[in-house]
């Protein structure tokens, strides 16, 4: 997602983010906080209204029913997963789409007790989403571990799942970051099809109703759009490289949707104008700021608003 990606993939515990910022363990890992949007906690008493506790194996949600069908009545554990895009990367409140999700979840009638956690790692393509990378443990098992003891605790899980820029940036600028030959786009469109479908089958196993974002088109972000300016960034990619990635994203985008219909999953086009204006992106003409972080979490509430 950034020129630094690669010598930056350090390992990314457990985040559990309070709007306000988080908390750190003394051994400097961060460690699990809840998010407080009103007079509830994660640790306190399960209010009345919310379901009683299941078993770790029995999903609070109906299995029968397609996981976009809505999440039960009570308190919420949002879990995301993704790049730096889910990081909030350029956001300087730190709080990127989730925090502006998680919020609009809190105020939602009932579900002023939101756990968040936030798994976004600067860097990270889908392999590394699944399987980790460095020494930092995969996101997809935090999240299944997360989401099953949520659903144990009678909590509605909702995750989010974007990934995918990085599988372009990996492709065409890069190489793959274990220095083997860069792979072909068919052989890349398999694996970003195998990485999502195994995120999308484990979380709804977890319980977790899932909400699936299609990558955006590179090519609409400035940085990407003025090729010399890119060059900043990624000095070795070239314009038609560039457009390669533009019509590589289409594909991942429909990979994106197959996948969650497969599931029963939701999906949201996270394409949107605001990706051009340099009005809503940071410095770098990459990720988007306060602004196109606000913008970008309304394509998600438009959907998310009608599971609650």
């Amino acid at each position: 997602m950034q020129s630094s990606c690669r010598k930056a993939l350090t390992a990314i515990a457990v985040l559990m983010v309070p709007l306000g910022g988080c908390s750190s363990s003394s051994s400097g890992r961060p460690t699990a906080t809840s998010v407080d949007l009103g007079s509830a906690t994660a640790d306190s008493a399960t209010p009345d209204s919310a379901p009683p506790p299941t078993s770790a194996n029995t999903p609070a949600t109906d299995p029968a029913r397609p996981s976009g069908s809505g999440l039960t009545a009570g308190p919420v554990t949002y879990i995301a997963l993704g790049d730096s895009l889910t990081a909030g990367d350029g956001d300087d409140t730190y709080q990127g789409y989730v925090g502006v999700i998680a919020a609009a979840i809190g105020a939602a009638p009932g579900r002023a007790d939101v756990s968040v956690v936030n798994l976004g790692a600067s860097g990270w393509d889908s392999t590394m989403m699944v399987d980790g990378q460095d020494g930092a443990p995969g996101q997809l098992g935090q999240a299944v571990e997360q989401a099953t003891e949520a659903v144990a605790a009678g909590r509605a899980v909702l995750a989010t799942v974007l990934i995918g820029s990085n599988d372009l940036w990996y492709l065409y600028e890069y190489g793959p970051p274990d220095g083997t030959p860069p792979a072909s786009e068919d052989a890349a469109e398999e694996t970003f099809r195998a990485n999502l479908d195994r995120t999308v089958q484990e979380l709804t196993d977890a319980g977790a109703v899932v909400v699936v974002g299609l990558p955006d088109d590179q090519s609409r972000r400035p940085s990407v759009a003025d090729i010399d300016r890119l060059h900043d960034f990624l000095p070795d990619i070239t314009v038609d490289e560039a457009q390669q990635m533009v019509v590589m994203a289409g594909r991942l985008d429909r990979v994106a949707e197959d996948v969650a219909a497969d599931h029963g999953a939701l999906t949201v086009d996270t394409n949107a104008p605001f990706w051009a204006d340099e009005g809503a992106m940071a410095d770098d003409g990459i990720h988007p700021n306060t602004a196109g972080y606000a913008d970008l979490a309304e394509l998600w509430l438009a959907t998310i608003g009608d599971l609650l």
